[in-house]
């Protein structure tokens, strides 16, 4: 019995030996991190997790702040009717009906307003992040609500009733307070969608006011990168990680714009004397992938015969010119295509579909034929007129078994394909262009 008794203490003592130096390991590397820090800001850092990058290789690749052009600006005074109509456009009329519209629509107006940001911005976000939906996705651990705020975030900085940050002004740094005493900050208030949206344009009036400071801390910091605007704070926190999601957040942004001001059909050019407009909204837009870019190993690749556009699902697609719908169907692996209707197309199984999946083409006057790949739904109806900028469907991913959403455009004279990049330069974000006119080629 001693001898037990002995045994059990003994094992006791050296789990709390244990327990003890753990915690002085625990507590050493974190007030070690915690002194780095503060040589460098008074704050304890805020790091964005669960960070959604479409296309991640293309775009880190590819795209350079740079070679955006400058935002188009929000109007000076905005009507609460045109706006609320234009969400309901951008998010989409099934998803949010007149009575939400109207509620989120005056959330935004008020709270943009209250914290001198821009309300296009703050429902650009929200369109991003969650489609409008207020429904809590069943994987989401840390971000909440219509703009999926990062909570844990934040929380740390959120002190009676004032969000505490700081601001590089003389060569030291100094405290500044936002009062934000409308709503407690908790997960659930940042699940529901009107206090969401109050904390979503309050977040981005700090961020809004510290965006010079932070690239000051930050640029030569943990792989800092490039931006073009604060919105990215949301994502990452102090130090961005990728400019791509504010590059969506902005996309959605312009969309709103256009809505707004009912001017989505926006000239590309023309082919030949063929008017040509921008098959999605929201210009300019990013090229995704470039018209005869070798794809795949050396004996068993293929050119891309078309040009791959950024884009969102369900976004909407239009005509890029007058014309002929002169097919509406699939693309069957190994056998040809499948003319359907458009409701036929959009059930049909994915699974069952080639590389091109849901597709529509349409001819034009100059013997040009256009094509538009990976739809998720058709509207277009086979052998009808249509004309420029009528919706035929919208973005999707089907025949694609390893991209994202894209829009798939080709253009066909004959048995040749034309890059349309050549002809729609007003509305593209070309990477490969701009790579090419910087580097002095001509």
């Amino acid at each position: 019995m001693i001898t037990c008794s002995v045994s059990k203490t003994v094992t006791m003592m050296t789990k709390s030996i244990q327990l003890v130096a753990a915690l002085f390991i625990f507590f050493g590397i974190a007030l070690s991190g915690y002194a780095v820090a503060a040589g460098k800001w008074p704050w304890q850092r805020r790091i964005g997790s669960d960070v959604e990058i479409h296309h991640k290789q293309q775009h880190e690749e590819r795209v350079k702040p740079e070679m955006w052009p400058t935002e188009p600006p929000s109007p000076d005074e905005i009507n609460s009717a045109q706006f609320i109509a234009a969400l309901r456009i951008l998010c989409g009329h099934q998803r949010v009906g007149p009575e939400r519209g109207q509620k989120f629509g005056a959330a935004i107006l008020t709270n943009a307003a209250t914290f001198e940001v821009d309300p296009f911005l703050v429902a650009g976000l929200i369109y991003d992040q969650s489609r409008c939906l207020p429904k809590q996705p069943p994987n989401e651990t840390r971000r909440y609500g219509l703009s999926r705020i990062d909570v844990q975030m934040h929380a740390p900085h959120i002190r009676n009733q004032n969000y505490d940050y700081w601001i590089f002004e003389n060569d030291e740094w100094v405290a500044k307070s936002l009062s934000v005493e409308k709503y407690p900050f908790n997960l659930w208030k940042a699940a529901n969608p009107i206090s969401n949206i109050y904390w979503t344009a309050a977040i981005l009036r700090v961020f809004k006011e510290q965006q010079t400071s932070l690239a000051t801390a930050f640029a030569d910091a943990f792989q800092h990168k490039p931006h073009r605007h604060y919105v990215s704070h949301w994502f990452f926190g102090d130090n961005v990680q990728s400019s791509e999601p504010e590059d969506r957040v902005l996309t959605a942004r312009r969309r709103l714009l256009e809505y707004y001001h009912d001017t989505q059909v926006a000239s590309a050019g023309d082919y030949h004397g063929v008017p040509l407009v921008s098959p999605l909204d929201g210009v300019p837009r990013m090229v995704l992938d470039d018209f005869n870019r070798w794809r795949g190993k050396k004996r068993t690749g293929h050119r891309h015969m078309g040009m791959d556009f950024v884009s969102e699902l369900d976004e909407p697609i239009r005509a890029v010119a007058d014309g002929k719908v002169i097919f509406v169907g699939v693309d069957m692996p190994n056998a040809g295509s499948k003319r359907m209707t458009g409701e036929e197309a959009t059930r049909f199984d994915p699974r069952k579909m080639g590389d091109g999946g849901r597709y529509v083409a349409i001819r034009h006057a100059e013997g040009l034929r256009t094509y538009y790949m990976h739809m998720d739904t058709i509207v277009a109806e086979d052998q009808t007129q249509i004309k420029a900028g009528e919706i035929i469907g919208t973005v999707g991913r089907s025949g694609s078994t390893h991209s994202g959403p894209h829009l798939h455009l080709e253009f066909r004279v004959d048995k040749d394909r034309e890059d349309p990049a050549e002809y729609m330069q007003k509305v593209l974000v070309d990477p490969k262009r701009w790579s090419q006119t910087h580097a002095g080629v001509p």
